[in-house]
């Protein structure tokens, strides 16, 4: 478990609970033993400290022991003297207790943990004192010799030893935590997850104090809430960072280009993560999750073109990484647009989508994506009317739908003059052209007028357009007229350039019985 510096420990209010006979039965058992073998709450010595700590508690304890069937001198010594041997005599005391209504709980980063509240010492003596089979739990009697004095302890199993100011974790205790992470498979000081975690995204925890390495792999790291906490759960140490170097690890495989980019996203994690992970306010995910945000900060600083989507590095061949990540050919265009000129890593996860790509480089380089697939113009133009867009693919095809349809505009020649017919079929024709079969289709559904030849016009559009729904609408002259002008209509419809467009709309008015010149504007 790792401590804290700061007096006592992190922990949210204390509240108190009805004790359970359950409860309250253990806490009597566990309190009966200890009036028989006090040190059952004094760790082991596994090093020569010199003037031991523990030397004046344990005579303590023996004299507080001698009273254990005097519930008032053992109520009285709870509250003078050694501050552990307070706790003792204050626990034991518990035995001659014929009821007890209630139990108070502390909470601290690793859990909750209720207590009985007895005696004047800290409420860390006296949840290790009541605690003291649990390896977890125990280590909080002697906080205040770590802080103080910078003694090392080792809680795991029934074993709890002090290893004075050298940290020297044994074994046994490396073993259980490093199984209780998940990292079961051991070979020469390397304890592993059965994931093969060396050849994918994983996390290290290089052991300094005890010669040894702890691998996750991701997935494994994601599931667990704090490595870190767990591993640390039964020590209870001057600082845990210091026992532990921690990596993130993620090897990438180069499936193209020419850049070397096998260590790219290898970076230290930095101390402040790390604090915040050792504190417990990040997870293993989180502390992933933000170590690689701030590599892919970092990697802008360095001058190297390379793309990485997910575990596979494309080196310089931006080609080859928008081939990877789209088949859509707007958007392929508009990554090539928006990449080109960049001069850093670009690095996204493999679920990441084009939109995710665009938006995060939209602000240096959202022009020259729109450039890629519109004119220089249309591009300014877009981009300063969305220039902190939530959407930038959204904006790129209302840029191309508006470059298209100016386009197709730009081939359609404008008349001046026309009469009422000329007018309803350049309507029709433009709509079409423009914005396709609905279009051209509400045009002719708006048109409400009873004049015989606006209706054999707008029949014969029906008719190109494949539309015999509406034939009832017409009478016999009007279908006929209509089915007669239908070729034409067909292919003034398909006419490509300028210069068809104008004779297939002549040829259509001539027709139509329309006497009209077609004058240009």
């Amino acid at each position: 478990m790792p401590l804290h510096k700061r007096k006592g420990l992190p922990r949210l209010k204390l509240k108190a609970r009805i004790t359970s006979k359950v409860m309250e039965k253990d806490l009597k058992a566990k309190a009966k033993m200890l009036m028989d073998d006090p040190e059952l709450i004094l760790p082991d010595c596994a090093a020569d400290c010199g003037a031991c700590p523990f030397k004046k508690t344990k005579k303590r304890l023996e004299k507080i022991s001698r009273y254990k069937d005097d519930p008032a001198r053992l109520a009285k010594l709870s509250r003078g003297g050694d501050r552990l041997a307070r706790a003792y005599a204050g626990t034991i005391g518990i035995v001659h207790e014929d009821k007890m209504p209630y139990l108070a709980t502390a909470t601290y980063p690793d859990g909750t943990i209720a207590y009985a509240l007895r005696g004047k010492t800290d409420k860390e003596k006296l949840i290790g004192v009541q605690n003291f089979d649990s390896p977890k739990w125990r280590v909080l009697s002697v906080a205040d010799l770590v802080h103080k004095r910078g003694l090392h302890f080792y809680s795991y199993g029934d074993n709890f030893v002090c290893t004075g100011r050298e940290a020297l974790p044994p074994d046994e205790y490396v073993k259980a935590a490093a199984e209780s992470v998940g990292a079961t498979r051991a070979e020469d000081g390397k304890f592993s997850c059965p994931h093969n975690p060396e050849s994918v995204n994983h996390i290290e925890f290089d052991w300094i104090t005890a010669d040894s390495r702890i691998l996750l792999c991701d997935q494994c790291a994601a599931r667990s809430k704090n490595t870190l906490a767990k591993l640390a759960e039964g020590m209870a140490v001057p600082k845990v960072l210091n026992e532990f170097d921690i990596t993130i690890v993620r090897p990438l495989k180069k499936v193209a280009g020419k850049s070397d980019c096998a260590d790219l996203l290898n970076r230290n994690v930095p101390d402040d993560l790390l604090e915040q992970y050792s504190s417990g306010k990040l997870g293993d995910k989180e502390l992933i999750e933000k170590h690689l945000a701030q590599t892919r900060e970092e990697l802008v600083g360095v001058k190297i073109r390379a793309f990485v989507r997910g575990d596979r590095c494309f080196g310089d061949d931006l080609d080859a990484f928008v081939k990877d990540m789209t088949e859509d050919e707007v958007e392929a265009k508009a990554l090539v647009g928006l990449l080109a000129e960049v001069d850093h890593p670009v690095v996204v996860d493999s679920g990441t989508s084009v939109n995710d790509i665009l938006k995060r480089h939209w602000p240096e380089q959202g022009k020259n994506a729109l450039k890629a697939l519109v004119s220089e113009t249309m591009a300014e133009k877009y981009f300063k009317e969305d220039e902190d867009t939530d959407s930038p693919i959204k904006v790129i095809r209302k840029a191309l739908k508006e470059a298209e349809h100016a386009e197709i505009s730009s081939k359609i020649p404008k008349y001046s003059c026309l009469s009422q017919y000329g007018e309803f079929v350049d309507g029709i024709v433009r709509a079409h052209k423009t914005g396709g079969h609905n279009s051209a289709l509400a045009v002719l559904d708006a048109e409400k007028s009873n004049d015989h030849r606006i209706r054999s016009i707008a029949h014969s559009f029906y008719l190109a357009l494949g539309v015999t729904t509406k034939s009832w609408k017409f009478t016999d002259e009007e279908k006929e007229y209509g089915s007669h002008l239908m070729p034409i209509a067909k292919k003034l419809l398909q006419s490509d350039s300028e210069e068809d467009h104008h004779e297939a709309f002549a040829e259509y008015l001539r027709e139509a019985g329309c006497t009209e010149e077609l004058k240009r504007a």
